[in-house]
């Protein structure tokens, strides 16, 4: 048991690691999504005056919804519990737990992420409403935000040192050397003491960087959902002239087609966009995207995202074949994503991603990040090419799916919402939840499609 948690441990760390760069701006504007308290209402605390030392950081985690007060007060000098501080910790790392459960469990969703990713062991968890200390604090801190600073710094110089849990050194000291937490002016770091509220609030500030500014600029990019292209006829399918026709329709009207790679290089960094951008998404991966669809694709110079089930892949006489799929990605004109390896199937209680009623949040948690890591992996593995879109079946998700996708690395999400998606220069919530129009059962003028959703390029 202690291998498969050090297995997943090292796995989180590296992962993390690789996708850090792309993955905190994401954070940080999720956490603007989830703040349900406005900027002026955070604005002040009749018990946090302008010269309370904490005043800055309550000001900041107030107002991206982190940190609520009641009836106008905060309440700084009030302790916090662990399944407070580890709720406070999830949302700003991207997960808000407030829509998941609420009742004498709350904490559970929490508590099952948490551990799922290694930030914690269920021994190490204990009561979870006892006061948080300042050592597991750190702990959280770190495998949350930083993992990749346990173990680096000089040692730790308190008075009061061999208190700190032997366990809990090497976070501790990367939360110091990171500058997250301090000792006392008498050269102690008391590591079983409580956290209050206004401590919570400084150690979450300072682990997040500013909230990042959208710069106004936005365009209005169509994602168009396809799934098979053959003569099989059923409700699915699209012969392949209608889906011909239909891009020759796009590319004489002066669309381009671009991969959502590009997206989320125009959101980062302002890499313009060609005129008329569009996203042509094909869900399942069936083998006939390959039969039909990209010679189509080849002719007419256009590209294309096929988010594929991994055991379609491997276990099916339908599902395309990773020759298939790596000739396509190699000609420059196809992406391949996740649509999960094994959770595409409504079957025994289960829709899509979503959690069955009673199960546990530990076993569901499980399940989707298990599921997810495969199909990434495989993929990864398979096509030399880390995946960055998550495609929901049936365009099912809550706030946990999207949390777990997230942080393994997927920027982009998507539904089966009908509507013309805008992405916003500065602001990655706009990659997040993508709105897709439904083509299968719409054969005629794709141009006249989009205008009925509002498309105004």
């Amino acid at each position: 048991m202690n291998d498969v948690k050090n297995d997943v441990k090292e796995v989180e760390i590296i992962m993390f690691a690789r996708i850090s760069k792309r993955i905190f701006p994401l954070t940080l504007a999720l956490l603007l999504i989830l703040s349900a308290v406005p900027a002026a209402r955070a604005a002040g605390f009749s018990d946090v005056p302008g010269d309370h030392w904490a005043y800055t950081y309550i000001q900041d985690v107030a107002a991206r919804g982190l940190i609520q007060g009641s009836g106008g007060r905060f309440r700084p000098d009030d302790p916090v519990s662990v399944q407070a501080f580890l709720s406070m910790v999830c949302r700003a790392s991207g997960l808000d737990d407030r829509k998941l459960q609420s009742g004498a469990d709350w904490a559970d969703p929490a508590i099952a992420y948490g551990q799922y990713f290694g930030w914690f062991t269920a021994e190490e968890m204990g009561d979870r409403t006892a006061p948080i200390t300042r050592e597991f604090a750190a702990q959280l801190l770190v495998n949350a935000f930083h993992p990749e600073a346990v173990g680096q710094g000089d040692g730790l110089h308190f008075q009061d040192e061999r208190e700190i849990t032997e366990s809990r050194v090497p976070y501790v000291q990367a939360a110091v050397e990171l500058g997250l937490i301090h000792g006392y002016e008498d050269g102690s770091f008391r590591p079983q003491e409580g956290l209050t509220r206004a401590a919570a609030a400084k150690l979450l500030s300072l682990c997040l960087p500013p909230e990042p500014q959208p710069t106004g600029a936005q365009v209005q990019v169509p994602v168009l959902m396809y799934h098979d292209v053959s003569y099989l006829g059923h409700g699915y399918s699209k012969t392949p002239e209608i889906f011909e026709k239909q891009m020759r329709e796009l590319k004489d009207a002066g669309f381009h087609t671009v991969f959502f790679s590009e997206l989320i290089d125009y959101v980062e960094n302002g890499t313009p966009l060609p005129e008329k951008p569009i996203v042509i998404s094909i869900d399942d991966g069936y083998a006939t995207n390959y039969t039909y669809v990209y010679p189509i694709l080849q002719e007419l110079g256009m590209k294309a995202e096929i988010s594929i089930i991994g055991d379609a892949i491997r276990y099916t006489n339908w599902g395309l074949s990773w020759d298939q799929i790596r000739e396509m990605v190699a000609s420059g004109l196809v992406s391949i994503q996740p649509h999960t390896s094994s959770l595409h199937s409504n079957a025994n209680g289960r829709i899509g991603m979503l959690k069955k009623s009673g199960e546990s949040w530990m076993d569901y948690v499980q399940l989707v990040g298990n599921d997810t890591r495969t199909i990434l992996d495989l993929i990864t593995q398979q096509v030399g090419v880390q995946p960055q879109v998550f495609t929901y079946p049936h365009g099912k998700h809550n706030a946990m799916t999207e949390a777990i996708v997230q942080r393994l690395g997927c920027q982009v999400s998507l539904t089966t919402k009908d509507g013309v998606a805008v992405v916003v220069q500065g602001d990655p919530t706009s990659l997040r939840l993508m709105d897709r129009i439904g083509m299968d059962f719409r054969n005629g003028s794709v141009v006249s499609t989009l205008k009925q959703f509002g498309y105004k390029g």
